[in-house]
């Protein structure tokens, strides 16, 4: 079709969510509906609802909830991800303790000025998305994609910092973002996790699906703009991502899609006009382009010598801000990095060696060997003084039989 089309789905508990998306040019039109109790009923009980809303488009994107995706971050440039993608179907059961045969799964690369570059590991259990691909399947709806969650609402996040919460049975799902990409992930199972977590990130903008107004929130909501989502937003955000293409080369069935020619020949159709446009008042655009050139260059001229003076003030209060940073960092480097070097010596098993570690301001990384890396990081992760502890390259054995291993530990506040 000249117009593309595509139908996004979305799972909350035991209901199933579906929304149809139309662009047409720059305009898109959509539709949803709510399939409830979609897992417990029959699929030819559910054939005539679904046959009725003749759901039928190029592109059919399933959402899979956060919370039954196993999630792993790993630190770039520690591996490339050229490096990563040949290796990681090799290693897969070092990141997430499943092996290749049990998973579907496909990485996500990270890069922000926020928090660097980084890289996802995302996984599905193959039993239980092939019993909803086989339900599916039976009602004439087949995935050419399946999407996380976490990433199925870029669409929708645009700021500098937005957090989107989404509450579970068991826990609740933080997903941050930075502009539009992903940059943390989390599943959080106490409120006062969440409100330290929250309280970290400083977000400007915080978004509950599905929650109610009157929700306790369990944080301070004052310097934070709060936004509701109804549920449906996921199935929708999953259906725009197959019209307009944000996560095209991420798919977790990493199925080879076709490309819809007719958005190129839009997109064809749409530059010849712009180039025909362009030519037929080049005599305007010039003289503009002139004018407006000439009266920058004057203004420019006289806000010169202001302008000087403001940079010599400017760079020597940044001389006296630096020296009065490094005298405060040099007072309270050692008594930290002590008590730090303690905890550490502390939590470590009797089966584990530290061949060196590294000290940041607000991390470590340690690299050493023991009977099991996976170990390590779990008590690391129990100590109250550490968070977000991670791998950050993939685990490797040596000839003593001992497990080689290289950890990043942020340091709580």
């Amino acid at each position: 079709m000249f117009f593309p089309k595509s139908v996004g789905l979305s799972i909350q508990e035991n209901d199933l969510t579906i929304s149809k998306v139309s662009q047409k040019f720059f305009r898109c039109t959509f539709e949803s509906m709510v399939v409830k109790d979609f897992f417990l009923k029959d699929s030819l009980d559910l054939k005539p609802l679904i046959d009725a809303q003749n759901f039928h488009s190029h592109e059919v994107i399933l959402s899979w909830p956060r919370e039954k995706t196993i999630v792993r971050e790993l630190e770039l440039p520690g591996s490339s991800i050229h490096e990563l993608k040949k290796s990681i179907s090799y290693q897969l059961d070092s990141f997430i303790l499943y092996s290749e045969s049990d998973v579907y799964y496909d990485i996500y690369p990270s890069i922000s000025p926020g928090h660097g570059e980084k890289v996802f590991i995302f996984a599905i259990k193959r039993e239980e998305l092939d019993d909803l691909l086989v339900k599916l399947e039976a009602l004439n709806i087949k995935p050419t994609r399946i999407i996380i969650s976490s990433l199925t609402f870029i669409p929708f996040v645009n700021d500098h910092m937005v957090i989107v919460l989404n509450k579970c049975a068991s826990a609740t799902t933080l997903n941050c973002y930075e502009g539009r990409t992903l940059v943390q992930s989390l599943l959080i199972k106490n409120r006062n996790g969440l409100a330290e977590k929250i309280d970290e990130i400083k977000p400007e903008k915080l978004i509950l699906l599905g929650s109610d107004v009157n929700d306790n929130l369990c944080f301070d909501q004052a310097d934070i703009k709060v936004e509701m989502w109804e549920r449906g937003k996921e199935s929708l955000a999953a259906a725009l991502n197959g019209v307009s293409e944000y996560l095209d080369k991420f798919d977790i069935l990493k199925s080879n899609r076709k490309k819809i020619v007719s958005q190129h020949m839009l997109t064809g159709v749409l530059i010849l006009l712009l180039i025909s446009f362009a030519f037929a008042i080049p005599s305007i655009i010039k003289h503009k382009k002139s004018k407006a050139t000439n009266t920058i260059n004057t203004q420019l001229q006289e806000l010169q010598p202001g302008v000087n003076r403001v940079s010599k003030i400017r760079e020597e209060a940044e001389k006296i801000l630096e020296k009065s940073r490094k005298i405060n960092e040099i007072t309270a480097i050692s008594s930290r990095r002590i008590d730090l070097l303690a905890e550490l010596t502390r939590v470590l098993p009797d089966d584990a060696w530290i061949k060196e570690v590294s000290m940041k301001d607000d991390y470590f990384q340690i690299e050493g060997s023991g009977l099991s890396g996976t170990t390590v990081l779990t008590v690391l992760e129990s100590s109250p003084l550490f968070s977000q502890v991670k791998f950050t390259s993939p685990v490797t054995k040596g000839r003593d039989g001992k497990e080689q291993f290289n950890i990043k530990v942020n340091i709580k506040q």
